[in-house]
């Protein structure tokens, strides 16, 4: 049994904002890391669907861990699993990395609930502000569900845009 004392307690707080600060990119690093793509994320979606079949929950651009830019996205097939599916950001090539079993119950509602698919939340977020999607992953925002669409800017910034997932309406829109 592990028990907690002030100090691990600070370390562990200490380690979970180094890990929060690590994923956040700088304008240079977003630059670093859009450069080589060939592939968009909602040509990805299509590449990871074809790949296994079902509904994509989210979706996200990723350094590859030194591999190579690649998206990861989360599919749920129709037999209710959660799949991790990475498409290289190159060639679109897509390929399982993992299935992860029954999806939880909180996926399964959202995906049911949900009238607009990912690919159309990323089109209403881009008409809605200029730029590249990097990230979009079906949510819940305060009892509605809704998708999160981050969409790098022209000024390699993010526009975090957050949207009903019954109709596409825009709900929020901030820099992150």
């Amino acid at each position: 049994m592990a028990f907690f004392t002030p100090s691990r307690t600070l370390l562990a707080v200490a380690a979970t904002c180094l890990a929060l600060s690590a994923q956040a990119k700088s304008p240079a690093q977003w630059q670093a890391l859009t450069a080589p793509l060939q592939v968009n994320l909602e040509q990805a979606i299509a590449h990871a669907t074809q790949a296994v079949p079902g509904k994509v929950i989210e979706i996200e651009l990723d350094d590859g861990d030194g591999a190579g830019v690649r998206y990861e996205a989360t599919v749920l097939t129709p037999q209710n699993d959660s799949v991790e599916v990475w498409v290289d950001g190159s060639s679109g090539q897509a390929r399982t990395h993992q299935n992860d079993g029954k999806a939880k119950r909180k996926d399964l509602e959202r995906a049911q609930a949900a009238k607009i698919d990912i690919v159309q939340a990323v089109q209403a977020a881009t008409r809605y502000t200029a730029g590249k999607a990097v990230k979009a992953e079906l949510d819940n925002h305060w009892g509605t569900v809704t998708y999160q669409v981050d969409v790098l800017q022209a000024d390699h910034t993010i526009m975090e845009v957050k949207l009903d997932a019954a109709d596409g309406k825009v709900l929020r829109a901030k820099r992150d």
